[in-house]
């Protein structure tokens, strides 16, 4: 039986910057998940928190309980 040695097709230095280029794109997309993440928990207490104000604080703030149901009711991932 005959073994192939990969080192004899591809340089170690090859490898190597494959690796390291392979998880600086793994980093980039969890960095991107995270920061969606984020957004998307922000964005939906942000809607709870609007839905909880009085009617004075969203006079004062120029909305309308309507509005503020149109806005309350999106889905976490709608802007």
């Amino acid at each position: 039986m005959t073994t192939v040695r990969l080192h004899h097709f591809v340089d170690d230095n090859d490898i190597s910057s494959s690796v390291y280029g392979l998880v600086q794109r793994i980093e980039a997309v969890v960095k991107d998940v995270r920061e969606t993440l984020s957004t998307w928990a922000s964005r939906s207490e942000d809607r709870r928190q609007l839905g909880l104000m009085s009617d004075h604080l969203l006079n004062d703030i120029g909305l309308s309980r309507a509005a503020v149901a149109v806005e309350v009711n999106k889905y976490f991932w709608q802007r």
